[in-house]
């Protein structure tokens, strides 16, 4: 009787743990398909896929908007040049860039929303990890305890060889499944490493988003200053509008030709004197002028407000009015124009047939035919409408900077470090 109650415990402790791996088994199997897809189940994860969803209707529809003031504004740019569709123009371009500010505002909050919904993931799968792996932990150890008896012992313990055969089969049927379940747990970890690095990226674009919101601020500033400039200049009148582009388009020409003809009789002037103080700057490379690197008007810049009077030949570089100018190269001072309040600038002679022209300067600190070594101050910034140095046409405080090669204007940002 007691060799009979023995046996009877070892097969009901032999059972008993056999059952306890394999509903575990099962049970993790399902957990690990809702760890896959939580956002089915989790209210929280349900109620930001809907705030996303909300987000990306309403970005959309902005983007259609965006697209039809575009369309809008190269159809008046087909047109011909009055003050009454210049004034619509940049009307439907400040309408355009509120929107575009409005764009970047709604896809900040979207990837806020998408940020928070990946980390939230990325939480509940390292929690549900967390559990199951203590679970898989106590399986092994039951499974080394089970491994430690040989298969007499068990053959034993059983009344008939189909009983030993049947839990024989069922614990190696639990050893595979458990192998299984540890390689599903790898690869859930590989994408949760995955989705990591995707929410670092996401991170990475919401600071650029962040910097496109700037820009688009500075552009919706240039713009309503550059409307309201023309506004003043012209009091919407035809006749004075065309007056203004006369003198602005004469005013450009003047200004180009005297940077080139002086440039060329200067370089000529120092080589016939023998000086090659020019010569011995070759391959110095060039600085920004300013703190500031936001260029806020590209060169040859399509959405340029003034583009349809004169080309702009340079890159305009946001800077506060009176910020100090310093020379982006050593080199020979060529021009320093004072305009009053009109347009006021300073050009400089560089080695390797580079010249350099720093534009709406509201003060100027060094004198023509000077030399001047790389990062001097040589003046302040301005371009505040109506200050000394701004000129007709200003879309507020900047620097206006060419960088000109044999004296014909190149792109200055591909020369800045």
């Amino acid at each position: 009787m007691k060799i009979q109650s023995k046996k009877a415990k070892k097969i009901s402790s032999i059972i008993l743990m056999l059952a306890i791996l394999a509903v575990p088994c099962q049970s993790f199997t399902q957990e690990e398909d809702s760890i896959e897809g939580p956002s089915g189940k989790d209210p929280e994860i349900q109620d930001i896929a809907q705030q996303l969803k909300e987000q990306r209707d309403a970005i959309d529809e902005i983007r259609g908007k965006i697209d039809a003031y575009e369309k809008q504004i190269q159809t008046k740019r087909n047109q011909a040049l009055s003050i009454k569709n210049e004034l619509s123009t940049l009307t439907d371009r400040i309408d355009q860039t509120r929107l575009e500010l409005e764009l970047k505002r709604k896809e900040i909050t979207e990837l806020n929303l998408r940020m928070t919904e990946t980390e939230k993931r990325i939480k509940a799968k390292n929690e549900e990890i967390a559990r199951q792996k203590e679970r898989i932990s106590e399986f092994i150890r039951l499974l080394h305890q089970q491994n430690q008896k040989s298969y007499v012992e068990i053959l034993l313990a059983n009344d008939a060889f189909s009983e030993f055969f049947d839990q024989t089969q069922h614990l190696q049927s639990i050893e595979e499944d458990l192998g299984t379940i540890i390689k599903k747990m790898k690869a859930i970890r590989e994408r949760l490493e995955q989705e990591q690095q995707d929410l670092e990226s996401e991170r990475a674009d919401l600071e650029n988003l962040r910097d496109e919101l700037t820009q688009a601020q500075v552009d919706l500033e240039g713009r309503v200053t550059a409307k309201n400039v023309l506004l003043e200049a012209t009091s919407a009148d035809e006749s004075k509008f065309q007056q203004l582009l006369t003198q602005v388009r004469a005013e450009q020409a003047r200004i180009n030709a005297d940077i080139v003809g002086l440039e060329k009789q200067l370089r000529a002037k120092l080589e016939a004197a023998g000086d090659t103080t020019l010569a011995e700057l070759s391959g110095e490379g060039f600085i920004w002028p300013v703190t500031s690197h936001q260029i806020t008007a590209g060169f040859h810049d399509p959405d340029y407000p003034f583009r349809r009077y004169f080309e702009h030949p340079a890159i305009d570089i946001r800077a506060k009015q009176g910020t100090p100018v310093k020379a982006i190269g050593s080199g020979y001072v060529a021009r320093t124009l004072d305009g009053g309040l009109g347009y006021s600038y300073i050009s400089i002679i560089h080695a390797d047939g580079f010249s350099s022209v720093y534009g709406h300067v509201s003060c100027i600190l060094v004198q023509e035919d000077e030399y001047v070594v790389q990062g001097q101050v040589i003046g302040c910034s301005g371009a505040t409408p109506g200050t000394p140095g701004a000129g007709r046409l200003t879309t507020g405080p900047h620097l206006h900077l060419e960088v000109r090669l044999n004296g014909i204007p190149v792109n200055p940002a591909s020369y800045l470090p």
